[in-house]
């Protein structure tokens, strides 16, 4: 299941609690409405997700989505942390999902769980396992915890903005450990046009720095990045132009530093790519950032 790009994701937490609780608790067979993250702080618990199975030890999670039959029970006291929540809502409040939960049977448990997967920028497709490890977790989740449980005001913003936090460490954390060999192979032509944004870069010209054929090339950048080397180079140029309005910068500047002869034809790509104008775009960021 493809959930979509990072940067347009809008989850909100639905359930978010820290408990202990001892040895064989055994939620039974389940189908939920939403996503569950469940991370274990300390002990050990046993997840059948279908027909697979999974350990989960300290330091250790576990995600599934809806209408995933699965068995969830603990090995031994186990402390840990769970969050039902969705990668896209509209609903301002959390929507608990115990009055939607269905109970199954073992008929339930023959059907695969679906996999997932994220849309990142200048990475493509990254896939995000059913159990893993990301680095960084704890912490967050228990402000996550907090914000969910005292509800002071504007509190949905946080959560939003906390679970935003939590995917993005396992994103990073997918792909410190998965780095395709094809992607170092392009490395040298990604690095061109992160550093020299302003030039027009020609297909032939990027795939000579790597040493490939421009329609190998071409295939390779494609598969791997999930773009074409000239969106790629849309994308890299309006990254770099977001931070320089945030910093400040002259709008004139930045359109000529980015190797564009007209500043209409610069606000045309910025609103065609983030759906702001450059001056939107600045406006919006500044109310957003921390006077600190």
């Amino acid at each position: 299941m493809k959930i979509g790009l990072l940067s347009g994701l809008t989850p909100m937490i639905n359930f978010a609690s820290r408990t202990t609780v001892a040895a064989d608790t055994d939620w039974g067979i389940r189908l939920i409405p939403d996503w569950q993250f469940f991370y274990v702080v300390s002990g050990e618990a046993a997840l059948q997700l279908g027909p697979d199975s999974y350990s989960i030890r300290p330091g250790e999670c576990v995600l599934y989505g809806p209408e995933s039959a699965h068995q969830l029970r603990t090995i031994n006291e186990t402390d840990y942390f769970s969050v039902h929540f969705d990668w896209h809502a509209a609903a301002e409040e959390p929507v608990h999902p115990a009055y939607r939960i269905r109970y199954g049977g073992l008929d339930d448990m023959l059907k695969q769980a679906d996999s997932y997967s994220l849309d990142i920028p200048g990475h493509g497709e990254v896939c995000i396992p059913h159990h893993f490890t990301a680095a960084g977790l704890e912490p967050v989740l228990m402000q996550l915890v907090r914000e969910y449980r005292m509800e002071q005001p504007g509190y949905t913003v946080m959560l939003r903005a906390l679970q935003m936090e939590i995917i993005t460490c396992i994103v990073r954390s997918m792909l410190r450990k998965v780095q395709p060999l094809s992607v170092h192979k392009i490395g040298p032509a990604l690095q061109a046009m992160r550093s020299q944004p302003e030039r027009n870069w020609a297909v032939a010209e990027l795939a000579e720095l790597c040493g490939y054929h421009p329609i190998h090339f071409s295939k390779i950048f494609k598969e791997e990045i999930g773009r074409s080397p000239k969106q790629y180079m849309m994308m890299e140029r309006i990254s770099q132009a977001k931070q320089a309005l945030l910093k400040g910068d002259k709008i004139e500047a930045i359109a000529e530093r980015l190797g564009y002869t007209s500043i209409h034809y610069f606000s045309y790509n910025f609103k065609n790519e983030t759906g702001l104008t450059p001056s939107e775009f600045r406006q919006q960021g500044s109310s957003s950032i921390d006077p600190k």
